[in-house]
């Protein structure tokens, strides 16, 4: 279960939620995709993929290639901006009509990814907000934002404890914010289901896993089972490298000799995923 903790200070309300760990990797990757502007959702995971696949015809077979790289980039895309929703203080203030956002980057994963983007403390004028669209998600609830304009489109959602969704709601409405009724007990629930939502988190795997393998493998004939087994090699590195530096084996210092040690675990670490995977190949081909 993860943890998160809500304190009552006056005039404000201020919650903390903590998504760690690959188990809650689902929950952080789920609210991110919910909390996308629609236009940027169907523009990065639908209008870009079928983009590229759609290339066939002029270009031939390396533009299937290429969709599968894509689509695989796009998984790349999801996983680390999703580490954006590990760690974050909220605090909303009726009074001022604000909600500031601090995230908490206390690992290398969310460090990544705040030099990435640039995240830092924000503070939303609630002001800008029409509404508030809340998405159950297990023991967390996401809550995407919908702004007066169409031009204001950050952040894109928050994080709400699912037993404290309540509080929350009344504070939000307290602030002129649009918010959807809740079911009355101790686990509330929007009640009326967001089924969009719920239908792009079901699509999201599919138009950027499912689709691609199908229709490059089966439908075009064209093998892809190597470019995955590269995607598959890299995110084992990436995981390797996360869990040294996290369990400090990893160098941290910036000479010449921690650069040469940090790529040689990375080579290594490479190296044996490869020596693996070749063994497994071989023992079932054997068998």
């Amino acid at each position: 279960m993860p943890s998160t903790s809500t304190v009552r200070t006056d005039p404000g309300l201020s919650w903390k939620t903590i998504l760690h760990g690959i188990r809650r990797l689902p929950h952080r990757m789920a609210a991110f995709i919910v909390t996308m502007h629609p236009v940027i959702w169907g523009g990065f995971f639908v209008a870009l993929p079928l983009a590229v696949l759609g290339s066939v015809t002029v270009v031939g077979s390396r533009a299937a290639v290429a969709y599968v790289i894509v689509c695989a980039c796009l998984w790349l895309m999801v996983w680390f901006s999703s580490a954006g929703f590990k760690t974050n203080h909220y605090r909303l203030g009726p009074e001022k009509r604000t909600l500031t956002i601090k995230p908490e980057f206390d690992d290398p994963e969310t460090e990544q990814f705040a030099a990435a983007t640039g995240t830092d403390e924000r503070t939303v004028d609630l002001d800008t907000v029409d509404a508030i669209q809340f998405i159950p998600l297990g023991p967390i609830v996401a809550a995407r934002l919908h702004y007066h304009s169409f031009t204001v489109t950050k952040p894109e959602g928050v994080l709400v404890p699912r037993g404290r969704l309540h509080e929350v709601a009344a504070s939000f409405r307290s602030c002129d914010v649009s918010v959807p009724e809740l079911t009355p007990d101790d686990r509330p629930t929007p009640q009326r289901r967001p089924l969009r939502a719920a239908i792009r988190i079901a699509a999201t795997p599919v138009l950027i896993g499912v689709l691609p393998v199908y229709l490059v493998q089966f439908r075009l004939g064209i093998d892809v089972w190597p470019f995955l087994f590269g995607f598959v090699l890299v995110t084992w590195v990436v995981i390797v490298r996360y869990l040294s530096v996290r369990f400090g084996i990893r160098p941290e210092g910036t000479r010449a000799r921690d650069w040469l040690l940090r790529w040689g675990i990375d080579i290594f670490v490479a190296g044996l995923g490869l020596v693996v995977a070749l063994g497994l190949f071989s023992l079932i081909g054997a068998l």
